[in-house]
């Protein structure tokens, strides 16, 4: 089952690479599993976004990275 979170998350970095971060839980990323760039509807003035697909400590969760916010987003979580 699938859940829309859609929030805002300070994502911690060991290196280069996605380690932690706390949305009412701390979640340890075990596994980038996937990890792709989405372009945006340029005609809406959707910006350019990167999605990662981790494995947690506690479930798989799809983080979003909008570089032109530096903002990451904890955007759905998967059971």
């Amino acid at each position: 089952m699938s859940k829309l979170i859609n929030q805002p998350i300070q994502l911690q970095f060991k290196g280069s690479f996605p380690a932690a971060f706390h949305c009412g839980h701390e979640f340890k990323v075990k596994y980038i599993l996937n990890h792709w760039r989405e372009g945006g509807q340029w005609w809406l003035d959707e910006p350019e976004l990167f999605v990662y697909e981790v494995l947690t400590n506690k479930c798989r969760c799809e983080l979003h990275f909008l570089p032109s916010l530096e903002q990451w987003i904890l955007y759905r979580i998967t059971d």
